[in-house]
């Protein structure tokens, strides 16, 4: 997300207000005017490796708005459901940097979902009322608006608890086929097998079924229509324990479709674990919950690295955090010095953070400054957003030239997606993937508490490119975040590759490097640009809370 850096350190507003007192922001490639500030160089910040300084830094950003900042968090606890709600909505609509990019109908929302919020207060239904804020939440598609609770009151269960047995997955070519099947289910003893294609659902066609189907517990929401399609075909064969399911089946050598029935049945989620972005790897993101508890399932470090056969390096960046560059610069500089024919870094999980340290990880290897954004921020005081900062990435004059390859994924959210987005914008490298990244790129805002002490947050700022407007967002066609240069094809040669153990977007990154090495090609783009005048820059939103309750960016 882009909870930009900050969540560890506020407390409120007071601390927002010392720390802008104690502020001296001077520093090399940090300047200040009256409307926010500029980082010309987003990695001196990190070169200096002075935590508290940057993030004071950071709290300075906010001094064009801090006279209308409250520091306070509504809290709608005490409320009813349906009066929190409201109040929510509007609180929402006010504030969200999103409103027009993305269509969102503020009033028709509230009609929708009101009703549903009535009637689980009078009948007492605590799941009833988390599933309609989930619902209603699902129904804006933005990574960044969220609804969370520590106890769902076993509304989850109770929708997805039961799997038939298999998964599946769409082909690029449209057809649905079997990936998984798991031992002794109803699936097997009914011969299913993996490659048989999946061509009806309850007597529909499988393809509708799939849009039909409900992603609101999905881990690791959505913004594309790409990327809410894979979710929905992975919660296609989730439903209550004890559903009936009538599915068409057609194996390869079959003449004609047969029909297998099905019932859901207890498994501890395992078919969505054999359906997550890493396909064959059991990942189960769906009862992690959330990105922070996913990653730690992934690694307890924010950076990891190896060296792979051939020589070329590979580098996992989880997430977008102040203590992520030493080793991540300590990692590429070893690169460097053991003239390494090419650089792997891995995204696919990066879960964000801030936007600074994204632009200073880019600087490793741009040729060429390279405008990062104009950051905006909901000014309560004008109603209106303000631009509060602007980053750029310099480059290194010890950056690495040789090819890299950047790894994504749906899952690569916020200010996951700003290194990828540099490269796409500086013809550096290669991006590489199944799928674009999240589209989720807005600046994050801790939203009202609701009754019983269910956590929301969303957007109230944006990330704006040189001309002023909206970058990687996805918009109301839900398009957005940042596309694959080399796409990686999901057909059932790849498909089976990767249900055996292999990683096969790896594979292709690897083969990408080989290619540039063995054709010549590995030196990066030259395409001149112009470097745009000053304005203003980065830095975050703020929250504690976020961190606790999300355990994200």
């Amino acid at each position: 997300m882009h909870l930009r850096r900050l969540r560890a350190i506020l407390a409120g507003l007071p601390v927002l207000v010392l720390l802008l007192a104690l502020v001296s922001p001077v520093s090399a490639g940090l300047y200040t005017d009256s409307c926010g500030m500029v980082w010309t160089d987003a990695s001196l910040p990190f070169e200096r490796d002075n935590e508290t300084a940057y993030n004071e830094e950071l709290m300075a950003s906010y001094a064009p708005i801090m006279a209308n900042l409250t520091g306070e968090v509504p809290d709608f606890i005490n409320m009813s459901w349906s009066d929190a709600f409201r109040e929510m909505c509007t609180y929402m609509e006010e504030r969200y940097a999103f409103t027009e990019w993305r269509g969102v109908d503020w009033d028709l929302l509230y009609a929708t979902y009101a009703p549903g919020i009535a009637d689980a207060e009078k009948n007492h239904d605590n799941a009833a009322y988390y599933r309609t804020l989930r619902e209603f939440a699902y129904a804006i598609p933005d990574g960044h608006v969220i609804i969370l609770s520590p106890d769902d009151s076993g509304a989850k269960y109770a929708d997805i608890g039961g799997g038939y047995g298999f998964s599946a997955a769409r082909l690029d070519t449209g057809r649905v086929i079997v990936t998984y099947i798991a031992e002794g289910s109803g699936a097997e003893k009914a011969g299913i097998r993996f490659g048989d294609e999946v061509v009806s659902w309850n007597g529909r066609p499988v393809g509708e079924a799939i849009n039909a189907t409900s992603i609101i517990w999905s881990p690791v929401k959505p913004s594309t229509a790409e990327g809410i399609l894979l979710q929905k075909q992975r919660f296609l064969t989730r439903a209550p324990v004890g559903t009936e399911a009538a599915v068409g089946i057609a194996g390869p050598g079959d003449s004609a479709p047969r029909t297998v029935n099905l019932i859901a049945a207890e498994d501890g989620y395992d078919t969505l674990a054999r359906t997550s972005i890493f396909l064959g790897r059991p990942v189960n993101d769906v009862e992690a919950g959330t990105m922070g508890n996913l990653k730690v399932i992934i690694s307890n470090d924010t950076v990891t690295c190896r060296t792979l056969p051939g020589g070329i390096v590979y580098i996992a960046v989880y997430e977008e955090a102040y203590d992520v560059y030493q080793p991540f610069k300590a990692a590429v500089k070893d690169a460097i010095a053991d003239g390494a024919p090419g650089i792997v870094i891995d995204l696919r999980f990066n879960r964000g953070g801030d936007d600074n340290l994204a632009a200073a990880l880019a600087a490793w290897f741009v040729d060429r400054p390279v405008f990062y954004e104009y950051g905006t921020m909901y000014d309560p005081g004008t109603g209106e957003p303000a631009v509060l900062w602007e980053s750029w990435s310099e480059p290194r004059p010890d950056r690495y030239e040789g090819p890299v390859a950047l790894l994504v994924s749906p899952y690569t959210i916020s200010s996951g997606e700003g290194l990828p987005k540099v490269f796409a914008e500086s013809g550096r490298g290669a991006i590489v993937s199944w799928y674009g990244t999240n589209g989720a790129f807005g600046i994050e805002s801790l939203g009202p508490v609701l009754p019983p002490g269910i956590m929301t947050a969303f957007p109230a700022g944006a990330s704006l490119d040189e001309n002023g407007r909206i970058q990687v967002d996805s918009n109301a066609s839900m398009v957005g975040g940042v596309a694959p240069t080399v796409r990686v094809p999901l057909d059932e040669e790849t498909l089976a590759r990767a249900m055996a153990g292999e990683d096969v977007q790896l594979t292709y990154a690897v083969e990408w490097i080989e290619a540039q090495v063995e054709n010549g090609t590995a030196e990066p783009s030259s395409i001149p640009t112009q470097k745009a005048a000053p304005g203003w820059v980065v830095p975050l939103v703020v929250i504690v809370g976020l961190v606790v309750w999300f355990g994200r960016r």
